[in-house]
């Protein structure tokens, strides 16, 4: 078994196929990359155990051919090569890969002493077709969403993007609601699915589905898995009621000049201060200060509507993350609730809960 492939398109077909390689050291299948070339299309297939990446070149001359190799060791080494051409051919036990010189890497083995064959859920399915997205919607849920997304377990579904009406991401503290419909059908989508959709390059991705498996495709990648279980404590009722809700007042300031603030303010601010600061909008702009007024400054507003003076106490780090996530250079937040503020973006609505703090005359 051999094949010739054009070094630089290799590479490139590694460099994305390993991001759906998670490595995980207690499930070695997830260590592992398949190399098929059948009918002079390329695959590689990379797994995080529940999710399966594909990635594909078809036009590609050779003999049918099929490895499992190391992702590690294998993606290095061909992100190393320099060379024009990259040959790969299996030899006994080892795949020897010649571009700038001649390399032999050791095939894994089953307990039976035969070589891997990488599992392929994709060529049991047959799906149904559900549409297509754009992948600029893709863009935006992981730029704007991902940051309101739970990282641990308190309520695992939080930990996963809500697909319905509105795409939603809290951690119940951090909330982002992308007013769009993305699939038919309401949904949880894992960050690890969500994630893999980023190395597709096409402007359209089609989605297909059977039972509880979601398929993404394009002509050079394919994202196959399953949807998350929990959607049914999802409290997607009161999320939209704050995402929805009405303020009193609002403003606009530079992003650049709110994040240069809140970076200088956040050299005082201690883990006694649980990482709070207070914002007083005044006529003038928005002061910014820590709880215990080491270190104040003031923003004038680019723009103020209905304003009425507010202070609240908001926790910086999720504040910030927010605040960057958007990608306009006037930040609207929306103020005057006891328990929240938020910001508009376009379609991107995003709430920030604030502290429960007995405020002091300043």
């Amino acid at each position: 078994m051999k094949f010739s492939i054009k070094a630089d398109k290799f590479k490139e077909m590694v460099s994305r196929s390993i991001k759906g390689a998670s490595c995980n050291k207690l499930i070695p299948l997830t260590a592992l990359m398949a190399v098929e070339l059948q009918k002079k299309t390329l695959t590689l297939i990379t797994t995080d155990s529940t999710n399966y990446l594909y990635i594909r070149e078809n036009k590609v001359e050779g003999e049918d051919f099929y490895v499992t190799v190391p992702v590690d060791t294998f993606s290095k080494l061909i992100a190393r090569m320099t060379c024009e051409t990259i040959t790969l051919e299996v030899k006994n036990d080892s795949l020897e890969v010649s571009g700038n010189g001649k390399y032999l890497i050791e095939l894994p083995q089953d307990e039976n002493g035969q070589m891997i064959k990488f599992p392929d859920p994709l060529a049991k399915v047959k799906a149904t077709p559900m549409g297509e997205i754009q992948s600029n919607t893709i863009s935006t849920i992981l730029t704007t969403a991902k940051p309101a997304l739970a990282t641990t377990l308190e309520v695992p579904c939080y930990t996963g993007y809500y697909l319905g009406d509105k795409i939603i991401a809290t951690d119940t503290y951090k909330i982002c609601g992308i007013n769009e419909r993305l699939l038919k059908n309401d949904c949880l989508i894992s960050p690890e699915m969500m994630n893999l959709l980023a190395v597709m390059t096409t402007e359209k991705i089609s989605v297909d589905s059977k039972d509880d498996i979601l398929i993404f495709s394009s002509p050079d990648c394919v994202v196959y898995g399953p949807i998350m279980d929990g959607i049914e404590e999802y409290q997607v009722d009161a999320i939209n009621g704050l995402l929805e809700n009405n303020f009193v007042s609002s403003c606009r300031l530079p992003k650049a000049a709110l994040l240069q603030v809140l970076d200088r303010l956040a050299l005082f601010v201690t883990t006694n201060d649980k990482d709070g600061i207070f914002l007083t909008f005044t006529k003038d702009g928005l002061i910014i200060r820590s709880k215990a007024s080491s270190g104040e400054e003031l923003i004038p507003y680019h723009e103020s509507k209905d304003f009425k003076e507010f202070v609240c106490c908001i926790n910086i780090e999720y504040f910030q993350s927010l605040i960057k996530s958007q990608v306009t250079d006037m930040i609207e937040i929306y103020y005057g609730d006891d328990n929240a503020i938020k910001m508009v973006d376009g379609k991107v609505t995003l709430i920030v809960a604030l502290i429960d703090e007995e405020m002091e005359e300043v």
